[in-house]
């Protein structure tokens, strides 16, 4: 995973955890991170999704597996990261560039 700011990259089918964490703020029980990634701000559909529910030393851990993007088309897609705490919603990182890039080793049915 490659991190410049908050734009990420990653290589298609890998495994990644993205780690989020909150400064003024701590998570607890009841707590909601989701982790939403779309082909455009406007597409109906998201691509990716992860919500998590438990953290750990106040951080959320976003675990992306291999299948979560080994049938995604290279390129650039958006994400942003959303609070959902004591019944209020707050987008902790905006949207952001998300690239899935380029891998050679890959199952293409040979």
């Amino acid at each position: 995973m490659q991190v410049n700011g908050t734009n990420l990259k990653m290589t298609r089918g890998d495994s990644e955890r993205i780690a989020v964490s909150l400064t003024g703020y701590t998570l607890q029980e009841g707590d909601v991170v989701e982790f939403t990634v779309r082909q455009t701000i406007y597409s109906d559909k998201p691509v990716l999704y992860k919500k998590i529910t438990e953290f750990s030393d106040n951080t959320a851990y976003i675990n992306i597996l291999p299948e979560d993007t080994e049938s995604l088309r290279f390129g650039k897609y958006v994400y942003d990261v959303q609070l959902t705490f004591n019944g209020a919603v707050k987008t902790i990182i905006k949207p952001s560039t998300f690239t899935i890039g380029e891998e050679v080793t890959y199952d293409n049915g040979n």
